[in-house]
C-alpha cells in the first residue's frame, strides 16, 4: 500500500489551480485543500487540519501569520516567500500596461530586486518598504505608496497584498499585485517534503541565539537624558521581543547590551526563509540606530546550543558585526545571514590533506577554509592577489607571498590574467581548487 504525505494546503480561492499544477508534480503527497478568501479563516482551517495531516503549507507569509498561534510545535509549517521569480511576472505585466521609470515596492527584499533588475537589464529606480507586512499596517503601507506618488507622478506600485491593490486601483493608481510564481511554489513544496518525518527530529532541535547591541556606548552620548536612554532601551527590547515572538520563541536580557532567545531549528528556517532573511538586524539599525551582532547556535541539547550560540557571536564579531551568524551541530560557520553569499567554513579542520597542505604554506587550516569562504563570497571563486589584499586586510606583497604559497601548495591555480590601466602590469587571476561548498 502506498503511503502519501498528508499536507494541509491553507490560502485564498484565486491560488487552487496553480497549485494543483504544483502539487500534481509530487505523487507522493497528498494536498488536503481549505481555501477562503477570507484571510481570518486560515487559523480556523489550521485547528480543523493539524491533526489531519503532517505537514502544514500556507499560500504565504501572511495566511502563516494569522494562523500560527494555532500551528502545534510538532507539525512542520511551511509558507510560499515571494522571491524573484514572481518579480519578473510582475514587471512584465506593468510593462505591458504603461512606461514608468520609478516602482513603489512592498512585501519582496531589496535583494531581490536587484538581482530580477539585473537580469532583465531594466534601469527603473525604485523604493521599497522594508518593514514587516502584515494586516496589521495596511494604512502604513499605503501611505508609504503614496508618498512615494506625490514626490514622482510616474511612479507605479507593485505590492505583496491584495488589499492594498484594490485600495490601490480604487484611486485609479496604476499597480500590479505580486503573486508567487509557480516556480516559487514548487521550491517552497520541495522545501516542505524536507520537513516531514525524515526531518522531524532536526525540526524540533533547540536553538539559541545571542544578540549584542555592539553601539550601545557611542549612542549614549553626553547630550542624552537618562529618559531619552531609557526609552531607547525600551524601543530597542520592544522589537527584539517583537521579533521572539515572530519564531515562537523566548527572550530574557542577560543585561543591557546583550540579550538570548530560545526557539526551535523548524520555525527558525521558516522565518529567515532558510537562512536568508532576518530583518531586525537592519530594522534596528534603521528605527533607532542600534547595531546588532547576532550569534545562532544549533545543537542536539541546550548545552549544546547554547556554546555554539557563545561561539557564533564572536564570529559575528570577528567579521565586522551588524550581521547573523549560525554555528551548527556539526561546528561548522554559516553567516552572515542573507541572500547574496553567505559563507560557510568549519571551526575546526580535519581534513588530513587540507591539514598538511596548511602545514605546507605555514597557515592554520581553519584560517584557510575561513579565507577561502571569504573569497568565494566576494567573487565567484575568481581574485587577484589585491582583491585578496582587501578581504583580508593585508598589505599586497604579503598577499602576494600568501598566494605563491598556495600555489606551491595546489591550492590555487592560474586561470588567466587582468589589465586594470594602460599603466602597470596584468595581473593574474586564480581560483580556489576543490572548492565545493555544502548547504547548512
Amino acid at each position: 500500500m502506498k503511503s502519501y504525505i498528508k499536507v494541509g494546503v491553507i490560502g485564498p480561492t484565486w491560488i487552487y489551480d496553480t497549485l494543483v499544477r504544483c502539487f500534481n508534480l509530487f505523487p507522493t503527497i497528498q494536498p488536503i485543500f481549505r481555501l477562503s478568501d477570507e484571510i481570518d479563516r486560515a487559523k480556523e482551517f489550521t485547528a480543523e487540519l493539524r491533526e489531519k495531516v503532517d505537514c502544514l503549507f500556507y499560500s504565504g507569509r501572511i495566511p502563516y501569520l494569522v494562523a500560527k498561534e494555532e500551528v502545534p510545535m510538532e507539525v512542520p509549517a511551511f509558507y510560499i516567500p515571494l522571491k524573484g521569480a514572481g518579480l519578473y511576472q510582475a514587471l512584465y505585466t506593468m510593462k505591458n500596461k504603461m512606461n514608468f521609470t520609478h516602482i513603489s515596492f512592498d512585501g519582496i527584499l531589496s535583494d531581490y530586486i536587484e538581482i530580477v533588475k539585473k537580469n532583465v537589464e531594466e534601469t527603473f529606480s525604485y523604493d521599497n518598504y522594508n518593514n514587516l507586512v502584515s494586516l496589521e499596517n495596511v494604512d502604513e503601507i499605503l501611505n508609504f505608496h503614496m508618498e512615494n506618488l506625490e514626490k514622482d507622478s510616474s511612479t507605479v506600485v507593485i505590492t505583496s497584498l491584495k488589499l492594498v491593490s484594490e485600495l490601490l486601483t480604487n484611486n485609479n493608481i496604476t499597480n500590479e499585485w505580486l503573486k508567487p510564481s509557480e516556480e516559487d511554489i514548487i521550491v517552497s513544496i520541495e522545501r516542505m517534503l524536507l520537513g516531514t518525518n525524515q526531518r522531524k527530529q532536526k525540526e524540533m532541535q533547540i536553538i539559541i541565539g545571542r544578540i549584542f547591541i555592539e553601539n550601545s556606548a557611542s549612542l549614549a552620548n553626553d547630550f542624552m537624558t537618562e529618559q531619552q536612554i531609557q526609552k531607547r532601551n525600551h524601543t530597542t527590547y520592544r522589537m527584539l521581543l517583537h521579533f521572539a515572538e515572530q519564531m515562537s520563541g523566548y527572550l530574557t536580557a542577560l543585561s543591557s547590551t546583550e540579550y538570548l532567545f530560545v526557539t526551535n531549528r523548524g520555525i527558525f528556517e521558516r522565518v529567515t526563509e532558510g537562512y536568508k532573511v532576518l530583518p531586525i538586524v537592519d530594522e534596528l539599525k534603521k528605527k533607532i540606530g542600534v547595531t546588532l551582532s547576532i550569534g545562532i547556535g544549533f545543537g542536539f541539547s541546550a548545552l549544546e546550543a547554547g556554546s555554539h550560540a557563545r561561539v557564533a557571536l564572536i564570529q559575528a564579531q570577528e567579521n565586522g558585526g551588524d550581521s547573523c551568524y549560525i554555528v551548527s551541530e556539526d561546528r561548522s560557520v554559516f553567516g552572515p545571514i542573507d541572500i547574496a553569499a553567505p559563507m560557510k567554513y568549519p571551526l575546526a579542520v580535519t581534513d588530513q590533506l587540507l591539514i598538511q597542505q596548511s602545514e605546507a604554506v605555514g597557515m592554520n587550516a581553519a584560517n584557510i577554509e575561513k579565507t577561502m569562504a571569504l573569497i568565494r563570497r566576494k567573487k565567484k571563486n575568481e581574485f587577484t592577489a589585491h582583491e585578496l589584499a582587501s578581504v583580508l586586510g593585508i598589505t599586497p606583497r604579503s598577499a602576494h607571498r600568501i598566494v605563491q604559497s598556495w600555489l606551491d601548495a595546489s591550492l590555487i591555480e592560474v586561470i588567466g590574467t587582468e589589465k586594470m590601466s594602460r599603466r602597470g602590469r596584468p595581473r593574474q587571476v586564480f581560483t580556489l581548487l576543490n572548492s565545493e561548498e555544502n548547504s547548512i
